[in-house]
């Protein structure tokens, strides 16, 4: 087959990249009856750097497609609640339900076992999907994407999947977003994290552990339980401030473990890997998302929340949405970005607040002092424990974490 030769195929949709965004999108969109193809530059099951938590927000999503209780019974680690400790050392841990409501639980589990487990999902459907498949071109005409273009590895093949509608999974350094001019990398607006596998690590419990520490805010070290007493540890840091201080975090890592906080957790541990880093973009700014032709989803989109560091809920909620509004889009043959902006009004509409509050809370742990004096009030306070609980449960307003009156509250409990 010479150069000039094409393959092509002819879908309503293409979603490149088959992490939780991606993999999301294509089942909703073969759910409201659309041609979808998926495209993965990765064999499965492959990892994917990341602290390996599963927040309550993906549970929704889960249980609507009819995946919670298969996922349940693959290896992880179960979750009950948040151990924080202050700079200082106040440990407080928090359920992530207060007492008077129903129980709720979390789990650890790998990206390598998760996003299998969604990939294989979408096989299962008859969606068809390839894996190995390097796209390096968006195609477009008269200013409006049309689908994209490119190869198997190895063979020398160019394939172009046009489409009424491409959609962007394809990450942190997506291809498709530096294609349509919505990829920026600011430093105030990243952040750098590490993760490492270890086993031994003592003192583990069904929590998940952050810990505020001088030399990684802001920012915090974390210990998340997994499975066979196993542990995903890992820190993170705003790039700002990793360039400002030129930290390894590698180095970083080391010196932590040895932290008298934690030597003695450490000492007959056993790291399973060399730490791998990678960046995250924070939603702390809101991107342009959508444009004639195409929407952006996951980290592709920078949907990252700026202070917890969680992505895997806000990528399959936006997976959803996007496929919505494909759908609405290609029913009424309106493929513009005026049109396509529904997705990010309704995506933003959810979790705008909730992002730009974690937004003001990662400014506001910068102060050592209001960290240490937080923690350490709840530490000492049922009140206080209960009203945290509540907000990791929704049952409180997160916003009060943000009030000045809280801060009073704290102050005279």
């Amino acid at each position: 087959m010479s150069e000039t030769e094409r393959v092509r195929h002819d879908v309503d949709v293409v979603v490149v990249g088959a992490g939780p965004a991606g993999c999301s999108a294509a089942i909703y969109c073969h759910r409201a009856g659309l041609k979808v193809a998926l495209l993965e530059a990765r064999t499965f099951p492959r990892d994917k750097i990341c602290g390996d938590g599963l927040a309550g927000k993906c549970f929704p999503i889960l249980t609507e497609l009819g995946l919670w209780e298969s996922l349940k019974t693959l290896p992880h680690g179960n979750t009950h609640g948040v151990i924080f400790s202050s700079p200082k050392g106040d440990v407080v841990r928090i359920p992530y339900a207060p007492e008077d409501a129903p129980p709720a639980d979390g789990m650890v589990i790998r990206r390598k076992v998760l996003d299998n487990f969604l990939f294989e999902h979408v096989k299962s459907l008859g969606i068809p999907t390839r894996e190995k498949f390097k796209a390096t071109e968006v195609l477009s005409e008269d200013g409006k994407v049309v689908g994209v273009a490119g190869e198997v590895f190895g063979s020398g093949i160019r394939e172009e999947y046009r489409a009424k509608i491409v959609i962007g999974a394809d990450g942190w350094n997506s291809m498709v977003a530096k294609s349509v001019g919505s990829y920026f990398e600011e430093s105030d607006h990243w952040c750098l994290a590490m993760r490492q596998y270890w086993s031994g690590v003592g003192g583990l419990t069904e929590n998940i552990e952050l810990h505020f520490l001088d030399d990684v805010m802001p920012g915090y070290f974390w210990i998340f339980p997994l499975e066979n007493g196993e542990a995903n540890v890992g820190l993170g840091i705003l790039e700002t401030v990793r360039k400002e201080r030129n930290m390894d975090l590698r180095e970083v890592m080391a010196k932590i473990v040895q932290h008298p906080r934690f030597k003695d957790r450490f000492q007959n541990a056993t790291p399973l890997e060399r730490g791998a880093s990678w960046p995250l973009p924070l939603g702390s700014k809101r991107r342009k998302s959508y444009g004639d032709g195409f929407m952006l989803i996951g980290d592709a989109a920078s949907l990252i929340d700026p202070f917890s560091g969680e992505g895997i809920g806000q990528a399959m909620h936006s997976g959803r949405f996007a496929a919505q509004v494909a759908a609405e889009a290609i029913a009424t043959s309106d493929l513009s970005g005026t049109f396509l902006k529904r997705y990010d009004d309704r995506f933003w509409a959810l979790f705008g607040s909730e992002i730009r509050l974690s937004h003001r809370l990662q400014r506001l742990a910068r102060f050592k002092w209001l960290l240490n004096f937080v923690l350490g009030k709840t530490s000492r306070s049922r009140r206080l424990q209960e009203t945290m609980a509540g907000m990791l449960a929704h049952t409180v307003p997160k916003t009060q974490l943000a009030s000045p009156l809280f801060y009073l509250k704290v102050l005279f409990d």
